[in-house]
């Protein structure tokens, strides 16, 4: 087994736990322990493995920072289960007060051959309440050649006295980078070739757990020469990210009959329905968060996949995404015990295709509110680039024709009034009024070719700004 094989043997080949590790590496630089240790987390976060790192660097003779050297004889006999001093008890399978008061019996006797008595109580959250009583006088007032280390993955379920008697250390979920890290360094010491896209679907796969991040990889190494994203898929019975985000697509546009037909598909191919839901719930979520971040969040996916799902969700509101979680959520409980998962994951389906048929006019009219809004908001930014372009365009247009057609500026001259002889009436007027008409033409003549040219231009300008617009107009109905 991988996870046996690969097991930390040393504080610095354990993976994450970094506050955890740096506090054990003092108190074992210090030699100074505490009497009873109590390790809370998640599956397979290196509980059971770091609490046997603690007890051989307790009674090693060549102890490091690093904790035990694994090559004295006390560090062998506890790695080979031999030491009569060390015990470690499964509190699964032995939870009654008469397994915990035979092991208190043995603390009354001194270690034969370690420095302390050492006692690994894994799953402690499963002891009856008359052993966690027996338990709790030997931790009130421990032997000083006792040492006890209890493990368990539900802290909410040891009783405060119990918890109020140890040093508590919380380990962490790991991370998908900590995860893929070790298995690339595994699969390099196997000499086995990967895809990067397997290695992030198998740390997703191990919910924040080393070890069952090993025993899926362990079985795709098995029966594959070449790790591959479709490999693992096929493998663990998984459902194609890109399959779910083309049924969301479908859910959002109304297109009730690719979706029924996508989900018949999968039906057909045998795959786990609830699994779907979890799929569809995890896509919606993602969505809303690059809904709000506008593409910016990190959610530990590939750039092409958060790329694909920001542009699906964008057209639409948060509050059509938070009423589809909504839905899948329940259609979650639902199935659990339901005797046709089929049906109500297909009747889900079409109930978020047709929200308005289904859900109160109340809440579909605030959701389709919300949806003119939202259009009306991006109609308005399009206009708004429309003009802004336009008067642009009128601008060094208008430059354009100046510098083609200067105009000349006349000075105009003030001149004093003169009084002449036939203004008075004395003499007859010596300008006829057609010398008079001849005189002002000239001065007043106008070229009908520029000025039909330019009326053509602005013209042409309006229509294709009319054309413009009511195609801007025509796309948002």
């Amino acid at each position: 087994m991988l996870y046996t094989t690969y097991r930390p043997q040393t504080l610095s080949e354990v993976v994450g736990q970094t506050e955890n590790i740096l506090t054990l590496k003092k108190q074992i630089t210090q030699n100074k322990f505490d009497s009873a240790y109590l390790f809370a987390g998640h599956r397979g976060t290196g509980k059971t493995s770091i609490a046997r790192i603690l007890a051989r660097s307790i009674c090693c003779e060549h102890p490091t920072e690093n904790g035990p050297c694994n090559h004295c004889k006390s560090c062998r006999s506890m790695l080979n289960n031999t030491a009569i001093d060390f015990v470690e008890l499964d509190a699964a399978s032995n939870n009654s007060v008469n397994d915990i008061k035979e092991l208190i019996n043995q603390t009354m006797y001194m270690p034969t051959n370690l420095k302390k008595k050492i006692y690994i109580i894994d799953e402690v959250h499963n002891l009856s309440a008359a052993a966690f009583d027996s338990l709790l006088k030997t931790l009130e007032e421990p032997p000083s050649h006792c040492i006890f280390i209890l493990c368990t993955t539900e802290l909410h379920k040891i009783p405060a006295t119990i918890k109020s008697r140890c040093s508590i250390y919380q380990f962490k979920t790991l991370s998908l980078s900590l995860i893929r890290e070790r298995l690339v360094y595994i699969l390099e010491e196997l000499q086995k070739d990967y895809e990067e896209e397997a290695l992030n679907i198998i740390a997703k796969q191990a919910d924040g757990s080393m070890r069952d991040a090993l025993s899926i990889m362990e079985k795709l190494v098995t029966a594959y020469d070449i790790l591959s994203a479709e490999n693992v898929r096929q493998s663990l019975s998984l459902i194609d990210d890109e399959l779910s985000l083309q049924i969301l697509k479908s859910l959002l546009s109304h297109d009730g009959k690719t979706a029924t037909n996508l989900l018949h598909k999968l039906y057909e191919e045998g795959k786990n329905l609830a699994q779907f839901v979890d799929n569809m719930l995890q896509s919606i979520t993602n969505g809303i968060v690059l809904f709000s971040s506008q593409g910016k969040a990190d959610i530990n996916n590939s750039e092409d996949y958060c790329q694909k799902l920001y542009d699906i969700v964008k057209p639409y509101t948060a509050e059509l995404l938070y009423w589809m979680v909504e839905q899948f959520s329940i259609l979650r409980e639902n199935i659990r015990n339901s005797l046709h998962p089929y049906m109500d994951v297909l009747l889900c389906l079409i109930k978020t295709c047709s929200p308005e048929i289904f859900e109160d006019s109340e809440k579909m009219l605030l959701l389709r509110i919300s949806k003119l809004e939202k259009e009306v908001n991006m109609l308005q930014e399009k206009y708004q680039s429309l003009v802004t372009e336009t008067d642009s365009f009128m601008l060094s247009s208008d430059a354009s024709n100046k510098r083609n057609n200067p105009k000349e500026t006349i000075p105009i001259v003030e001149k004093e009034e003169e009084t002449n002889d036939w203004q008075n009436g004395e003499d007859e007027n010596p300008f006829e009024e057609d010398d008079f008409k001849e005189e002002l033409n000239p001065k007043n003549e106008v070229d009908n070719g520029t000025v039909e040219e330019s009326a053509m231009d602005i013209s042409e300008e309006e229509d294709n700004l009319d054309e413009t617009l009511f195609d801007l107009f025509s796309d948002y109905g």
